[in-house]
């Protein structure tokens, strides 16, 4: 056929044997939907519960950055203390605050268990030196 000339009827294309099948998408209504939780559900969540996390908890965007971040290796001091401020935008006392808190989350140790394992170590040996 000639470029730009169509045929007078459409003419299906042939499913391709390594093409997916289209997945059906579930129909939405009332039925499927889940419970919206109320706005009092939060608060009194929060009532009821200290700021620790629970241990079974998974760990936050920012609590995984930040393990991310320790397993890096540095050569100079000063630049991770830049890179703190730069990269996580916290300073670096509230970073080595929140990393002493997450190394002894459960979640931590098996999303980074060889920083988690170095952290703890240095921790315990700084401890016994007292």
């Amino acid at each position: 056929m000639p470029p730009g000339h169509r045929p007078a009827q459409s003419v299906p294309r042939a499913r391709q044997e390594d093409e997916p099948s289209p997945v059906p998408r579930p129909a939405r209504g009332p039925q499927n939907e889940a419970p919206r939780p109320s706005r009092e559900a939060p608060k009194q969540a929060r009532q009821g519960q200290s700021h620790r996390r629970e241990p079974e908890s998974k760990l936050s965007a920012m609590e995984s950055r930040i393990l991310s971040f320790e397993a890096r290796w540095w050569r100079a001091s000063g630049a991770k203390t830049q890179a703190i401020s730069d990269e996580l935008e916290l300073t670096p006392e509230r970073y080595y605050q929140q990393l002493a808190r997450l190394i002894e989350h459960p979640a931590a140790a098996s999303e980074q268990p060889a920083v988690v394992r170095r952290l703890r170590a240095a921790r315990d040996e700084r401890r016994a030196a007292r």
